[in-house]
């Protein structure tokens, strides 16, 4: 029998891809090189947060929308770590703070669950935050999501297993070709798998196979400072957006006010390295801390290292501008994914039937299953 499809990564891309080609009635091979997924869909905060991600209108805002559905049909089925997960965006001065007004108003025109809170009121609710802060207000974000990082790629191999996908763990692609309408992949161990059609989702396998091909397109690697903390003494419930955060999500330009903040002059450190404060309790109790940005050619080499002064500047952010006092640091990581310049992801046909499927940079498990699917429509179906 001649398998459909062959996929190459099994980090949330991969996987949604798998899941779904099962489910329109392919046959699917899944390759991971490593044990279980260790790259971007480990290495992020698991935040499911649609409403400002991207325009309300825009196509990002449905993917996300179609991720989050797939997510919830396979939690009915099965334990994913899939949960409704609040967010709570803080502002520190009053430019922040409008804009979180405005998108409150204009809200409800977009069908989006937001209520701004004064200082009194973000306080009275989020008892853990210290008065004595830069606090300004608040923006409360219903009808959010999330994911455990260090959960989901190991629950969604278990689901995709479960539906007829074979899975290959352990297993390092390394070459590609196509032949005669089929398409052919090698793994280290010298073993050798065709398909019809296959399809490239990891970003270190892709650099490996067709690293001109990535250069040519100015495909960029993002280096990301983040951390964990030791437990926090309760519960969040809700994933903390610091009024850095409002700059860097396209959602908030239905706010007039946007354009002015974005205008605003912030600290170098800020500027240079993309900073903004996130924190996100996982299911440990453990706060998820981040994170940077620092954007580096293919080419150049990859050191994994990390920047004190982004740490402390976070930490000193977290205590004075939105009064959280951060527990402890348990551990460091530097998160990478790859990023074009322009696009926000690409997906091409490298070969007669073999596709990579890429650079979809931050927002891959938000809107990573619904964007999936769209290519498979349009490519592998």
């Amino acid at each position: 029998m001649i398998t459909d499809l062959n996929i190459v990564g099994g980090g949330i891309l991969g996987l949604a891809a798998a899941i779904q080609a099962k489910q329109h009635g392919l046959t699917v091979q899944l390759f991971e090189k490593d044990p279980i997924a260790m790259g971007a869909t480990r290495r992020n905060f698991g935040i499911l947060g649609s409403a400002t991600l991207s325009h309300p209108e825009d196509c990002w805002n449905s993917y996300a929308q179609q991720s989050i559905s797939f997510y919830r049909n396979i939690q009915k089925q099965m334990q994913i770590s899939f949960q409704g997960r609040t967010g709570l965006y803080l502002a520190t001065n009053t430019l922040q703070a409008q804009v979180l007004n405005e998108f409150a108003q204009a809200a409800a025109d977009y069908a989006i669950q937001a209520e701004y809170l004064n200082k009194s009121q973000v306080l009275q609710r989020y008892a853990y935050l210290n008065a004595d802060s830069g606090l300004h207000s608040g923006l409360v974000l219903t009808g959010e999501y999330s994911v455990e990082p260090d959960q989901i790629a190991l629950q969604l191999t278990q689901y995709a297993k479960q539906i007829g996908v074979e899975i290959y763990p352990n297993a390092c692609v390394v070459k590609t070709s196509a032949a005669q309408g089929m398409t052919y992949l090698e793994l280290a161990t010298g073993e050798c798998f065709s398909a019809q059609k296959l399809l490239i989702c990891n970003g270190a396998s892709t650099e490996i196979l067709y690293p001109q091909f990535l250069q040519h397109l100015g495909v960029q690697r993002c280096h990301l400072n983040m951390a964990i903390t030791q437990p926090f003494r309760g519960q969040l419930d809700t994933t903390i957006y610091s009024g850095l955060s409002i700059a860097r999500y396209p959602g908030f330009a239905i706010c007039p006010s946007y354009s002015a903040l974005l205008a605003m002059p912030q600290d170098e450190l800020v500027t240079h390295y993309g900073i903004h404060v996130l924190l996100k309790q996982n299911h440990l109790g453990q706060i998820i801390v981040g994170d940077s940005h620092e954007y580096t050619a293919l080419s150049e080499p990859t050191l994994f290292e990390q920047h004190e002064q982004i740490n402390q500047f976070i930490q000193q952010y977290c205590q004075r501008q939105l009064g959280f006092d951060l527990p402890p640091l348990l551990k460091r990581w530097q998160g990478q994914y790859l990023s074009h310049p322009e696009q926000p992801a690409f997906f091409a046909e490298v070969e007669p039937n073999i596709y990579i499927a890429n650079a979809i940079a931050g927002k891959g498990m938000t809107t990573g299953p619904g964007w999936i699917k769209q290519q498979l429509n349009q490519h592998i179906f």
